[in-house]
This record gives structure tokens, sequence and C-alpha cells, in this order.
């Protein structure tokens, strides 16, 4: 049972079936690392996890497809490929540091044996500890009271923290603590690490290599600091084997006190030239280590900037305020303050998707940080152009010119879609994602510097790409044989939501060129392809019906408005609710066109109210949210049209979609894009605001299911607080600096510190 408890995501007892999803859910991080929520005394496959962000390595993947109907068989698999594919990339589990083993005379304290007394385990978004209180019977009567603490230092990225104290209750008698590390994990089921040694005294290291082509090194150091009764203890002895563990063992009575102050550190081929300074960074960081409380201080003063700059208050509510909490948890600790890796679609929560960057990252995760932490929104982006070469290379590789980005992207930038998979190849919407996140960031923060040192000519190069790419047919430009973000219909013509994001990004690089061509280097467009992007600009195909309907690409609304069925289940397994023949029916996986109306703002064409009324109708009901990605969206497109009941149960399916488990799959690492989602459908949807270039839009929602909402963002450079109480929305800045702002078609001047706007 998971529930918010004074603020805290608190789980009440154990459930040995839900051991796979809350270790998921309970997931501790700064960005650089993800440590899954096992417990200490072990670590299940499939349940423990520590990743490191960029950490790769090569695994043979199971396959699960059995294509069993018409639309598996001709349009989802390419079964050829199927029964070729065996390798794939992957991020990998790393060594468990998480090993802290008790004894109570001799009887290993597993939650599983033995009777559990009370149990609650806690995840605090305000501090990032992750708490565990338990009393437990080892089934002869001896009760034995325990208190696990642990959490992801963000004064030091490598550092993770734990405490752990023993009290006997009931009884006198040997109480034995074996603590370390777990050196027999796997990835996707496999062991992908290689030992290469273990060294240490004071500091025990462990040294490991991937078994593959990459040969990527890691060093894990683990110190462990005993006390009995507020005294050190020394340990008893070490185990080298597959635990490699300092050993306490102790004579103890009612009233006595075991402590255990534990530091794990981590460092790897991402951070160190050799192996040799990947130990000795190892071991220096553990030995400089400091009590748990001193290490949880230092960590809070960095923390606690990032989680004030990201918090929404929400007065009236403390279900949805502690939910909404927890996602920006998750949030924040997917990201790193460099350029490695990026946001992807898991995190660093769970193996699934092998930590792969998508289409989910510029256009539900990173507005999260453009508005909160841009410093953070940088370095996504930065990954991307460290990526520009390869994406080069994957364009030539289709005979194209320009940049084409991998749909699923890892750290080396060529295309890590599984082969077997049709239609992540055709899904080229991503280049005009990349595109999108660059300047949604830049019309925000106005960072010039990046934009010409980096922005502009990744969008040259994406505007190439197009270039190569559109067809010219009665006279107009269309893109042919793509795929939207609706995986449910392959192989179509001109998609709406590639197409109009195409145009805007287009449009918008051709007004930078134009603002800064004298500081544009070798890449700008030249003449000829200056000239054609503005043809593409001016003629290319945006789809809208005389009725005011934009159909999802062409042939759309000829298709059923219900899903044919036939052939088994198995599809389900790749969200689809039903196995059903999607490509004959309007049944949409996620809500495609309706993201340009709330995600995608077009500040000089934006569709109309009467539009975006139509639209949201008719796609609402063909949406049957197999993908997470739809809550948000759908939040969003709710409060815009009054919609407050349906707005509020949406935002609760977007902060609780892991939670309340309903995508099932849990287990496999949380939604990062649809956690995100909650804190942007608030921000869009409630408060109604948009930036651009020249001014703040404002278009608020009234919300009458909460008292008071309360934010803070940043628009070039300002932090502005917003709160929303009633029918009263008032902004606050700090700066003397005057910005324009647009509220609800009316231009007006914040100058003054406050102003405050009726709705």
């Amino acid at each position: 049972m998971l529930k918010v408890q004074n603020g805290k995501l608190t789980e009440t007892e154990y459930c040995i079936e839900a051991e796979g999803k809350n270790a998921a859910i309970f997931t501790t991080g700064n960005g650089y690392m993800g440590v899954r929520g096992s417990f200490e005394e072990f670590g299940s496959i499939r349940v423990q996890g520590i990743y490191v962000r960029g950490y790769i390595g090569t695994i043979i993947e199971i396959m699960e497809p059995f294509p069993d109907n018409e639309y598996m068989k001709n349009f989802y698999f390419n079964e050829e490929k199927l029964k070729d594919f065996e390798k794939q990339e992957s991020v990998v589990n790393l060594s468990d540091f998480l090993l802290v083993r008790i004894s109570v005379d001799g009887e290993v304290f597993y939650p599983w044996k033995g009777k559990i007394l009370s149990w609650e385990r806690t995840l605090d978004p305000k501090t990032g500890v992750l708490e565990r209180k338990v009393v437990w019977d080892n089934g002869s009567g001896k009760q034995t009271r325990f208190l696990f603490r642990r959490f992801a230092s963000y004064e030091n990225k490598h550092k993770y923290c734990m405490y752990v104290s023993v009290s006997p209750l009931n009884y006198s008698g040997k109480i034995k603590i074996l603590s370390g590390i777990d050196t027999k994990v796997k990835t996707c089921g496999q062991k992908i690490l290689r030992e290469v040694g273990k060294f240490g005294d004071e500091v025990m290291v462990q040294q490991v290599k991937t078994a593959d082509k990459y040969g990527f090194e890691a060093a894990i150091g683990v110190k462990n600091e005993f006390r009995l009764n507020g005294k050190n203890a020394d340990k008893t002895e070490r185990e080298c084997n597959c635990l490699f563990a300092d050993i306490l063992e102790k004579q103890v009575s009612p009233g006595d006190l075991l402590e255990l102050n534990k530091t794990a550190c981590i460092y790897t081929s991402r951070d160190c030239a050799s192996i040799e300074e990947m130990k000795d960074s190892a071991q220096e960081l553990c030995l400089t280590a400091r009590a748990f409380e001193e290490e949880l201080k230092a960590h809070l003063a960095k923390y606690r900037v990032l989680f004030e700059k990201t918090d929404i208050e929400i007065e009236g509510d403390d279900e949805a305020q502690g939910y909404l909490r927890y996602a920006n948890y998750q949030t924040i600790i997917s990201a790193c303050d460099d350029s490695v890796h990026s946001l992807s679609a898991k995190g660093l929560t769970g193996e699934r998707y092998n930590g792969f960057v998508w289409w989910d990252c510029e256009i539900y995760q990173l507005p999260f940080f453009i508005y909160t932490l841009p410093e953070l929104a940088e370095q996504a982006l930065l990954y991307r152009y460290r990526l520009l070469k390869s994406s080069k290379e994957n364009a030539a590789k289709d005979g194209l010119g320009g940049a084409k980005y991998a749909f699923c992207s890892s750290v080396t930038g060529d295309e890590r879609v599984w082969i077997y998979a049709r239609h992540p190849f055709l899904q080229i919407h991503i280049n005009a994602d990349v595109a999108y996140g660059i300047i949604n960031y830049y019309r925000v923060t106005g960072n010039l510097s990046f934009l010409l040192k980096y922005g502009l000519e990744m969008l040259c190069e994406i505007a190439r790409y197009w270039i190569s790419r559109v067809q010219f047919e009665n006279g107009r430009y269309e893109l042919k044989n793509v795929t939207g973000t609706d995986e449910h219909h392959l192989y179509v013509d001109n998609d709406a939501y590639t197409n109009y994001l195409v145009q805007f990004t287009l449009k918008k690089t051709l007004e930078y060129l134009d603002r800064f061509s004298d500081r544009a280097g070798k890449w700008r467009l030249n003449k000829e392809e200056i000239a054609k992007v503005q043809d593409i600009v001016k003629k290319i195909y945006l789809p809208l019906e005389d009725n005011d309907l934009i159909p999802q690409f062409d042939g759309y609304f000829n298709l059923s408005r219900t899903l044919p069925v036939a052939g088994g289940s198995s599809a389900k397994s790749f969200q689809m609710k039903q196995s059903g023949l999607y490509h004959l029916s309007q049944i949409i996986k996620q809500p495609d066109v309706m993201l340009l109306f709330s995600y995608i703002y077009r500040e000089d064409e934006k569709f109309t109210e009467q539009q975006y009324a139509l639209n949201w109708d008719y796609y609402e009901a063909m949406c049957e949210t197999a993908s997470s990605l739809s809550f948000p969206v759908h939040a969003i497109a709710s409060a815009d049209s009054s919609r407050m009941l349906s707005f509020y149960k949406y935002f609760l399916d977007s902060v609780k979609i892991d939670i309340d488990d309903l995508h099932n799959c849990a287990w496999q690492g949380v939604h990062s894009g649809c956690l995100a989602g909650g804190w942007i459908s608030i921000f869009r949807g409630l408060f109604g605001i948009n930036m651009a270039e020249n001014a703040i839009y404002v278009e608020p929602n009234f919300m009458p299911l909460w008292k008071k909402i309360k934010l803070s963002f940043e628009y070039r450079g300002i932090r502005i607080e917003a709160t929303l109480e009633g029918k009263t929305l008032t902004f606050e800045k700090t700066s003397p600096q005057p910005l324009e702002i647009v509220f609800r078609g009316k231009e007006m001047l914040f100058e003054q510190q406050r102003l405050q706007l009726a709705l």
C-alpha cells in the first residue's frame, strides 16, 4: 500500500509481490547515479539496480514479441529481422553497494521470514532521503528494531550515503552485521560485468569492466564505520567472495544500539582516464566521508536549491501536493550536470528501454528544466550537439543531407532502434523535436552564446535534412512514409504533428539566421539552401479540414471509428490496450495532434479556440491512452476547456502513473516524461503560461478544487514567482528589469515588483 503521508511517499506494509514495482518507485539518485529501492538485506534479480549515466554495455536481448494478428505481422514487426536480432546496448547494472545483511542469533533478517510487527518505508521529496523503519520477530519471539536511511549526494555526485541502526527489544543475543558489495548482479538477466580486482583495508574497492567491445571500467568503493552504544567498533573479519564485505559480530542486550555509517563511491571511464585513477578517487572520497548527518547537511545545502526552484505549493489538497512533489523529485534526479548522456525515458530507475534517449526528452522532460533549472536543460541540449557528427552520418547512410538524429539515442549517436521494429525508423519527427527543444530553450532563456555556438549549427543541419527529405507534389511539400508520435499508425503520409512542427522550426531557423547572419559559422545555410527552406515554409502541407478538424495523417478520417479486433493478445505488452487491427481504425495510442495545442506553442500561428475545442473533443474520444505521455497533454487540454474534474483526473494520472501502476509495468522503471508532465500541466494548463522571445503570454484557468497554487519559473534570467488564488493571478519578481506580459491578448508592462491580474 502506497500513500502520501506527511508529505512523504509512504509504504505501510511489506508486500512481496510489489518488490519490483516499488523498487523502481523508491529509486534515489542525483542525476549521475540512480539506485533502485532494493532492500539492503537482499537484492533480487529484476529488483536491484545501480546505474551510472552513460555507463553502457552490450547485452543479448531476449525477444518477447510474437506477431499474432494482421496488424502485428504486416506493420509492427519485421519477422525476418526478428530472427536476426541478437545484441543491443544497455545501461549496465553495477555491483550492489547497498548490501547490509543482519543476523539475530544466526537468523538472517529477511522481510519474508519470521514476522513483520511494523513496517514503514518513506521517500521524502524535500530531502531525497529513503527511510525504512521495521520491527521484526525472527520467528522465535526475539524482536529487533531496524532503521535504514540512505540518499544519493548532491554535494558530490559520486557519493552515496547510508545509515543503519539495530536495536534488540526483548532479548540478549548475538547480532552480526555484514556490510559491503554484492558482486553478483546481472543486467537484463545477464552477467555483463567482469571483475578486475578487489583492493583495500579501511576502504574496500571493487574494480569491474564490461565484457564487450567497449570495455568500460568502473571502481566501486565502500567505507564501513561501526559503533556500539556510541563507541567505535572494529570489524570482526572481511569476506572476499561474491559478497565483498566487512563483518561485525557483537553480543547485545535490550537498550543497546548497533550503528553502521556507510559511504559508497563510484567512478567510471566517463570520469577518469585509467582504472587506477578510478580506484584512487573512490578510496580518497570514501576516506574523507563524514558521519551520515553531516553528509546529509552538505547534501541538503545543494539539493534544496533544486527542490525549491521546481516546487509547486498546492493549498487545499495534501494528496495532490504529495504526489506532485514525488513526481518532481523523480524528474530532478533524471538530469545531470554534464552532456555525457541526457534525459532518458526511464531516467536511471530501470533497464527497460536500455537507458535510451527518445523524443520524450525535448518535448516532455526538457521544458521542466528550461522553465525551472535552465543550466540543466542546456546540458541536455549539449548532449545533442555532441552527437551532431554521428547524426550527420545517420543521414548520409540514408542518402540524405544534414543531420538525422537517432530516434533511440545512446552515448554514441548512432541509431539504436531494435531492428525488428518497423515504426521507429520512420519517426523522423525526432529531428523537429530536437529543433524545437533548441528554439524553446533560446526563447525562454535568451542564451545567445548557446545559440550561436551550438544551437544554430544544429538547426542548420536539421534544416538540410528536411531539404533532402521533403517531396514536392501537386504544388506543395509533403513528408511521406513516416510514423508520428502515435505508433498505432505506421507508414502514413503527412503526419500533422510532424508537418506542423517542421514548418515552425524551419521558420524560426530562418529568423535566427537572418538576425545573426554576421555571426554564423561556416555551417550556415547558403543562399540556395535558404531559398529552399523559405519555399518549404511557404508551401509545406499543413493538414486542416474545412470543418476545422486536423486529420492526424492523410486518410485518417476514412478509417473506422471503432477498433476491429483479431488474433491473440500478446500485443498488449507493446503499449496496445487491445489486440486490434489499429491500421484500420482511428483509435490512437497517444494525443499526436493535441500536442500542437498543448505542449507546442506556436507564437505567431496559434490555432483558433474553435479549432482547439473541436479537435480536443474529437481526439480525446479516439485516444486509448496506451502511452503514459497522453495524460499530461489531456490534463492541459482539459484545463483549457474549463473541464476541471477532467483536469484533476488526468493530472493525478500523470503524477501517479507508476504509484498506481496504470500501465502494469512500473517494475521496469518510472515513466519519466509523464512525471515531468505533472509540473507542466499546472504551469501550462492552470497558469496558462507560454513564453516567447518578446513576451510572457498568460491565459490562466480557474481551478475551483484548490485554494491556492504557487510556483516559480525563470524567464530571460529573471526569477518570477506566480500565485493563483481563486480568480486572482499574481506575479512577483526581484529584478527591476521590466517584462512584457500578454494577458489574454492584452499587452502590458510588468515594471514593479508585483503584478496582480483578475481572471
